[in-house]
């Protein structure tokens, strides 16, 4: 639907920010457990439509530097990734959560007009034979699923999706649990989460540009491999300065893995079809990561507390690793941009 709308990709955006403060609010607002259950799946929708035509643009505009494109588009997100858990651990200490809350929607809302001013025409440069065109899209959108790259990088994103959404879920829990995890306060733990979130700020941009001009599968294998690794490491360093080194060396390819991935099922599909290619790989994601959250319960339950959730992880990131050896991903050199 997104590509059919395509002249409309600007008040999406603007909706998507607009969507954001209001979750916020609403998370803040909540007065249940039900309430407050519906609000942060609120919360996420707003981000993931995002991506749909933000990423979709940028694949058209910068054929030729997808991949930094792509990665660049991410570098925004790595920053508040940083400078979230920070100020959220901090804000903590004096203020009750449902304020730090009402404080996030704030921003939203100033972004929500400065994206209408800047992008409202987005999508609005093509002739109108191909607007018109955009209706046959949805029936090439759905033949996207017998294409064995994108199917084998659906894959590979899938593992890989669930492994982190388990990760960011769990990570707070066990550097400040006083039992099973670390212990720590608020801001130190703030700290290393904004590691394990944010490091993408220096690494996305080279690994576009790698991916660019090496191939994907040059960038992909040896960071999901090294990201196994350091994920079945966390454990063992304890609440040393070792633990700082692995969260952030994890953080070099929590998304910007994740946009290379992108890069790499833009570089096979056909124009008019990113957004609905972009939108199979998030929206598979969550339905198959849906159950991920009770499987992680009983994990935790059953098989060593909360630190178990970094082996889960880490054999999660090692298969989606395997997965992408057998992909035939072409190298850089016979990557060509695609075209309507």
């Amino acid at each position: 639907m997104v590509d059919i709308l395509k002249s409309q990709w600007g008040m999406i955006l603007t909706g998507c920010m607009a969507g954001s403060a209001i979750a916020y609010a609403l998370v803040g607002a909540s007065t249940n457990f039900p309430l407050l259950i519906a609000a942060v799946i609120l919360v996420s929708v707003p981000g993931s439509l995002w991506h749909l035509p933000a990423a979709a643009a940028l694949s058209q505009r910068f054929r030729d530097r997808r991949g930094f494109a792509i990665a660049m588009h991410g570098f925004g997100s790595n920053i508040g990734n940083v400078l979230g858990p920070l100020l959220a651990g901090a804000l903590l200490t004096i203020l009750l959560w449902r304020h730090v809350l009402f404080i996030y929607a704030a921003p939203s809302l100033i972004l929500a007009g400065l994206v209408w001013w800047l992008l409202k025409d987005i999508g609005k440069e093509d002739a109108p034979g191909e607007r018109t065109r955009s209706r046959a899209q949805l029936g090439s959108g759905l033949r996207l699923l017998r294409n064995p790259v994108v199917l084998g990088l659906i894959l590979t994103s899938t593992f890989r999706g669930i492994a982190l959404n388990a990760l960011f879920h769990w990570t707070p829990f066990y550097l400040t649990d006083m039992e099973t995890g670390l212990g720590m306060g608020h801001f130190r733990a703030g700290f290393h989460i904004s590691l394990l979130a944010g490091m993408g700020i220096f690494s996305a941009p080279v690994l576009g540009v790698l991916s660019d001009k090496f191939g994907r599968k040059a960038v992909l294998l040896p960071g999901l491999a090294s990201s196994a690794v350091l994920s079945l490491l966390v454990v063992s360093t304890g609440d040393s300065i070792l633990l700082a080194f692995v969260l952030a060396g994890l953080g070099l390819g929590t998304f910007a893995l994740h946009q290379i991935m992108q890069a790499a099922v833009l570089d096979v599909v056909g124009r008019g079809t990113e957004a609905t290619a972009v939108g199979l790989i998030f929206g598979i994601n969550g339905l198959i990561g849906a159950a991920s959250p009770f499987l992680v319960t009983l994990i935790i339950n059953h098989a060593g507390g909360l630190s178990s959730i970094f082996y889960y992880s880490g054999i999660l990131t090692a298969i989606s690793a395997v997965v992408v050896v057998f992909i035939p991903l072409r190298p850089s050199r016979e990557v060509k941009p695609n075209s309507g």
